[in-house]
């Protein structure tokens, strides 16, 4: 076994070798200039190596991850005429990967490879034809389990009829088959594709068309097949100066069957709407559409049908009402129903106000009502609301000062039946000031937000929010950022006592550039819960960052940093990270380096992790 291990290695070397050197070759020896100029090639070589070793170590218990992992990819793509790029262009395409994966005392290969071939005639003319076929294996083999292989390939055609006078054509036929051994997922599948799409724009209208075919036939196991025929359509069209219309329209049908050519499911899916936008003055547009989709749904199990139907309709109106740049009023009805084994409706009612009488100063107004019912054969449901609300924002910009503050109040009306009928006010209000010293930056905000419900099953809730904020530019290289907060949040339910739940948080971090791309960071942060089921946190950083370019092509990062976190509620924790990280390009060819380290302590617990990433990357 060991000796057809070593062989097996081996000869994945040889291959390797092979692939390698015929990378070389087109690498070294390109196209002559006379052939260069008809044809054109592109392509990738990349080749990476990731070591990745991770140890956690708690009280006498020792663990130890040690990955591996090699990979080669190669991509190579080739364009060019058919002895006149009038008559037929081709291209054909090639890709390979190959990645060697161990993982401890398992190991595995994968390998993905294959290519595409198309071939287009008269792709200058108004009805080009596209054939093609590509073919894609993936094979992967690992000491564990036994080898993977799928295998898929496909192959079909593109067709379009481009002329003026006629509506665009274009045409697509394809079929795929996938093969795989896999033993957790065995396939042998067969999918047949074709769409056939009309489509004919003009200076008034749009139309389009398309009819969709999909076949699927499994061979492996309870071998069964489906298909799916499929339409869709849509117009729209500028009856007059001020009427648009447009529509659509969808139909599909999806029936299966087991081996033995008995039907097992059968499904349609009917989906069309029409709308109207009719805008007869500058300052007045209206917008009407009606939706119906229906659904069957039919399955055979064991000889027993289950059917299951459902319609549904949608329909909405809106009338916008603009008469100046400064008032914009809507006005909208929303109507749905649905039918099924729970039948629902819908009715809607909404009107919204947005003033601007001046520069900065929002007024806003909305009031809504909704009906609603449901109904089973069990039950019956019904329930209205009514809502209204009013509010302004305001922002007044004064040289180096801007002040901004806004209010809203709600009003609701609830009835449910059965259920608890009611009433709800809420209350939102906020006001700050940001002040700009061109070299830092103060801001300051208060928000408050109250709702009130007198059905006992809905929470009350009150909350004051406080936030105090400091940010500079760089100033000689420094830069600080600070934010305070403190959340007061009160809540209850119906007549029990009000509870109260506190934060206070801290955030700030101070950032230094020492010299050039040498920067020295830190900071603290702070969350303190008056609850005692919350879990405080307290966590101070320390950082330097060191960027360079030593020579030209050529970028060096290093990062080193070292956190310290306390919790309430859990076991404090100690990070300490570190990153290098280095790039060159050599014209076409990009060399890349990272190494990651890091060692985190929570308690007893130690893990280290140590992560070394190679990477080399030509471009052709």
């Amino acid at each position: 076994m060991h000796l057809l291990r070593k062989k097996s290695k081996r000869l994945a070397c040889r291959q390797t070798g092979i692939i390698i050197i015929a990378a070389v070759i087109f690498i070294l020896f390109p196209l002559k200039k006379a052939n260069a100029q008809r044809f054109s090639w592109s392509g990738m070589l990349e080749l990476s190596y990731r070591d990745r070793i991770e140890k956690s170590k708690s009280g006498d218990t020792t663990t130890e991850t040690d990955q591996k992992t090699f990979q080669q990819r190669y991509f190579l793509n080739l364009n060019g005429p058919v002895f006149d790029p009038r008559i037929a262009t081709f291209s054909i395409g090639t890709t390979f990967t190959h990645t060697w994966d161990e993982l401890n005392d398992s190991d595995s290969r994968t390998k993905d490879y294959g290519y595409n071939i198309a071939v287009s005639f008269f792709p200058q003319r108004f009805f080009p034809l596209t054939l093609y076929t590509n073919r894609f294996i993936s094979d992967s083999d690992s000491s564990v389990y036994t080898s993977r292989k799928t295998t898929t390939a496909s192959h079909g055609l593109r067709w379009s009829l481009l002329l003026r006078s006629l509506p665009t054509i274009r045409l697509l036929m394809e079929q795929t088959e996938t093969v795989t051994d896999d033993p957790q997922s065995m396939k042998d599948e067969r999918k047949r594709e074709a769409s056939l799409e009309l489509n004919k724009v003009t200076s008034s209208s749009v139309f389009f068309a398309r009819y969709r075919y999909l076949n699927s036939l499994n061979r492996l196991g309870d071998t069964s097949t489906s298909d799916s025929h499929g339409i869709d359509m849509n117009y729209g069209s500028q009856l007059t100066r001020i009427l648009h219309l447009r529509t659509f329209a969808s139909y599909q049908t999806t029936g299966a069957k087991d081996g033995a050519d008995t039907d097992t499911s059968l499904k349609d899916n009917v989906d069309t709407g029409v709308g109207l936008y009719f805008h007869p003055l500058v300052y007045l547009d209206l917008t009407t559409d009606y939706n119906f989709y229906y659904t069957f749904d039919e399955t055979n199990s064991g000889g027993e049908r289950l059917r299951v139907l459902s319609r549904r309709h949608l329909s909405s109106t809106t009338l916008y009402y603009h008469p100046d740049p400064r008032l914009d009023t809507r006005l909208g009805y929303h109507f749905s129903r649905t039918i099924s084994s729970t039948d629902m409706d819908s009715h809607q009612t909404t009107l919204n106000i947005l003033g601007r009488p001046v520069v900065g100063l929002n007024l806003m107004g909305n009031a809504s009502y909704l009906q609603s019912k449901s109904s089973s054969e069990i039950s019956t449901s019904k329930s209205k609301a009514q809502n209204y609300g009013a509010g302004y924002s305001y922002t007044l910009p004064i040289r180096n000062l801007t002040f901004n503050s806004s209010y809203r109040f709600d009003y609701g009306i609830v009835n449910a039946d059965p259920g608890d009928d009611g009433f709800n006010t809420g209350h939102i209000a906020g006001m700050g000031i940001a002040y700009n010293l061109n070299i830092i930056l103060l801001s300051t905000d208060y928000q408050f937000s109250s709702r009130r419900e007198s059905r006992v099953d809905v929470e009350d809730r009150d909350e004051h929010r406080y936030r105090l904020g400091i940010s500079s530019y760089y100033i000689r290289g420094l830069a600080v950022i600070a934010n305070f907060g403190y959340d007061n949040y009160w809540q209850r339910k119906g007549d029990e006592p009000w509870t109260k739940n506190e934060l206070v948080m801290l955030e700030s971090r101070l950032d230094y550039n020492v010299w050039g791309g040498l920067f020295l960071s830190g900071g603290y942060a702070l969350y303190d819960y008056s609850n005692p089921s919350s879990n405080d946190t307290e966590t101070t950083y320390v950082e330097t960052r060191v960027m360079l370019f030593p020579i030209r092509n050529m970028g060096a990062t290093l990062k080193i940093r070292e956190e310290w976190s306390r919790y309430s509620l859990n076991l404090n924790k100690n990070t300490l990270s570190g990153e290098a990280r280095i790039d060159y390009r050599i014209r076409k060819i990009l060399l890349s380096g990272e190494y990651v380290y890091s060692l985190e302590t929570q308690g007893l617990a130690e893990t280290t992790k140590n992560t070394m990433f190679f990477r080399v990357t030509r471009v052709f």
